[in-house]
């Protein structure tokens, strides 16, 4: 296993695209190399600057700013990733 985890799906609702998020990949860095405008800052999970809703699918969240009753609706696209396919409001 790489230093960001397993490969999985991000489906961008509002973008209408899907992206496939390799190991080796954060969801921040996927996000912009397909052309989704985002905001972000320290890229490492404390922030909260890159903060995106997250509509259905299983999340490892790996940051220190989502509190516990955020995790079902929010993911942060720089440290944290998808199990298997994840739906984002994007």
């Amino acid at each position: 296993m790489s230093l960001f985890g397993e490969p999985f799906t991000a489906k961008c609702l509002k973008s209408g695209i899907t992206i496939e998020v390799g190991e080796g990949q954060s969801l921040l860095q996927s996000l912009l190399d397909n052309g989704i405008s985002m905001d972000y800052s320290c890229e490492g999970g404390v922030c909260g600057t890159c903060v995106v809703p997250l509509v259905s699918g299983e999340v490892e969240h790996m940051d220190e700013f989502l509190m516990d009753d955020e995790m079902d609706s929010q993911i942060i696209t720089c440290v944290s990733r998808g199990e298997g396919e994840i739906q984002i409001d994007v």
